[in-house]
């Protein structure tokens, strides 16, 4: 399991700390729905690879998990924080606990 906190630094301020080791988060946002295709998300990792991205944000939604009620699909989440893994990339989840977009 990784291990992440942020670290005091005497001179003020504070340093991400993940796995015992500084993480300097080169990030970037993933569009709207990227995160809902594994299929998709395959040929950007490589491209984020290549920019030296090593975190990407990127929107869920209940929606996806939950396409209808009592009936939880994960598989297409978990393929995908696989693949990232499998990139050296590290996944920031912004999770919409209801409907995306709605009113």
């Amino acid at each position: 399991m990784t291990r992440s906190y942020i670290q005091k630094l005497d001179q003020g301020g504070g340093q991400l700390i993940i796995d015992g080791k500084p993480y300097l988060m080169r990030a970037a946002e993933l569009n709207n729905s990227s995160l809902s295709s594994r299929d998709f998300m395959k040929s950007v990792f490589p491209r984020m690879v290549e920019n030296n991205v090593n975190t990407l944000l990127g929107a869920i939604s209940w929606q996806q998990i939950e396409p209808e009620e009592d009936n939880f699909n994960f598989e297409e989440l978990t393929g995908i924080i696989e693949d990232a893994r499998t990139h050296g990339m590290r996944l920031i989840l912004l999770w919409f606990g209801a409907y995306k977009n709605g009113t």
